[in-house]
Formats: C-alpha cells, sequence, structure tokens
C-alpha cells in the first residue's frame, strides 16, 4: 500500500512539474547577448537574384541604415501586399540576407490586434506578435488555427529558431 502511494505521489509531482514548466518565464533579451558589436561599415548588399523588384529596393535601402539586432545585422520591415507586412534581417558584415521572418503578418486585425517585432542590438533574441498572414506552424511543425500569438525566436546560423509561442 505505502508503494502505491508513493508511485501516486510521483505521479502528481510529475504532472505538476510538467504543468509548471508550460508558464516557464518567458525568453528575455538579456539571455542572449552577443559577444561583440560590429563597429565596421556596412558591406555592399550581396543578392544572387538581383531583380528589380520592390524587396531589391527595399534591401539596398535596409543595408545602409545601421545594425539594429543581434551584434551585426539589420532587422528591417515593410509592407507586402494584402494588407500584410514582411520581414527580413541582413548581415552587414557580408551584405548578404541571413534570414526572412517566418511568416507574412496582419498589419492590423478586425479584432484590434497588430503586428509588433522588439528585438535588440545586442541580444539575438526577436519577439513578434499578431496574427500570421499565412497558415502558421506550432512549436511541434502542426498547423495552428489563426490567432493572434507572440513568438519569440534566437537567431542561430542565420535561421529563427522558435523558442516559444504565447496565444493572446
Amino acid at each position: 500500500m505505502a508503494n502505491n502511494a508513493a508511485l501516486g505521489f510521483i505521479s502528481l509531482l510529475g504532472s505538476l512539474l510538467i504543468s509548471l514548466s508550460s508558464f516557464a518565464a518567458d525568453p528575455k533579451f538579456e539571455e542572449y547577448k552577443v559577444e561583440q558589436i560590429f563597429q565596421g561599415d556596412n558591406h555592399k548588399l550581396v543578392i544572387e537574384d538581383d531583380n528589380d523588384d520592390n524587396w531589391s529596393l527595399y534591401r539596398k535601402q535596409a543595408i545602409k541604415k545601421p545594425i539594429n539586432f543581434a551584434g551585426h545585422y539589420i532587422v528591417f520591415a515593410t509592407g507586402c501586399g494584402g494588407g500584410a507586412i514582411c520581414g527580413e534581417i541582413l548581415d552587414a558584415q557580408t551584405g548578404k540576407i541571413a534570414a526572412s521572418f517566418p511568416n507574412a503578418y496582419e498589419i492590423d486585425s478586425a479584432d484590434g490586434s497588430y503586428y509588433d517585432a522588439s528585438f535588440r542590438l545586442d541580444s539575438r533574441l526577436i519577439v513578434i506578435s499578431g496574427i500570421a498572414a499565412d497558415p502558421e506552424r506550432g512549436m511541434n511543425g502542426e498547423f495552428l488555427a489563426s490567432a493572434n500569438r507572440t513568438r519569440y525566436f534566437e537567431l542561430k546560423d542565420n535561421q529563427l529558431k522558435l523558442l516559444k509561442i504565447i496565444e493572446e
């Protein structure tokens, strides 16, 4: 009988710990600090397919701006049609496109939610809030219903790695 009680307690404790882990603190910018901040001149834009489209123009303008993310990157976002905003991350040291935002996001929605992106010069963390304009995948690759969410990403090896999603 004592063994059953102990097993029950251990099971309850395990369930409690799993539940508490879902309420873990949100990632903080300070947890993703970069070691150095690039001090040189931005590299000229290097793109493989230099079309004369709007995105090429946006990139050429963005690469001239001061770095604003993860020590040597430039985050920029612009309207991409249909009431959505898209973003990219340029590497000021190489002039290459490092990553694109994982989705387009509605600029503002009928429910009052709106797009926002937060990032810092000295951190690899980027936080994107709003409603995805296209189908979105969750932490385990599953498709998610359209909803207002806050997503935490880490820029690692020129990819945005999803760390956490919070439904608003």
